[in-house]
């Protein structure tokens, strides 16, 4: 979305978002008429159009740390893959259903990453660790030392470190500091 030249775009409402998102995955998407449901599809995918291309420009500059950023471009390929999918083949109310969900969740991760300024994952803690796992090891030497016949053998105590991170946000728990 462009503003006219020398005004700003206005911000997003994101609580009409919220809201959006939170009748599909709140209430029994299948109690819901066929003709709502593909009302609050269709709002949730205009949603997606509109928050995307916000997120997509605002996190590869927020911060140095390239964790936050990285998990915010990857929730917006995500939702990208979302918008450019369509309900079972045999389109019933459940798939419709499941279809809409899954944009709900996205409408959801994009608005708290939207009103977060650093673009953190607040809902997503493995998500952060796993990709702070991704940035290390292909740059560390230690964690590409291979053997002749292409087996890894490095020992890195960061590796290490970050894929036990990896595991206990995984289930539900917060790594001691």
């Amino acid at each position: 979305m462009t503003a006219p030249a020398g005004r700003a775009a206005p911000p997003l409402d994101v609580e009409t978002m919220r809201a959006c998102a939170d009748r599909i995955l709140v209430q029994d998407g299948e109690a819901l008429s066929p003709e709502m449901l593909e009302t609050l599809t269709l709002q949730l995918h205009g949603h997606l159009m509109l928050i995307v291309p916000e997120i997509e420009t605002a996190a590869p500059t927020t911060s140095e740390d390239s964790v936050a950023p990285a998990c915010a471009l990857f929730c917006v390929g995500e939702a990208r893959l979302r918008l450019s999918a369509r309900p079972g083949l045999d389109l019933s109310t459940r798939s419709r259903t499941a279809h809409a969900r899954r944009l709900a969740r996205s409408v959801r991760t994009l608005c708290d990453h939207y009103e977060n300024e650093d673009h953190q994952c607040p809902n997503a803690p493995e998500r952060a660790a796993y990709l702070r796992m991704l940035l290390h090891c292909p740059e560390c030497r230690d964690c590409r030392i291979v053997d002749d016949d292409g087996e890894a053998v490095g020992n890195c105590v960061t590796s290490d470190r970050l894929y036990e991170e990896y595991r206990q946000a995984r289930r539900g728990r917060l790594p001691r500091e």
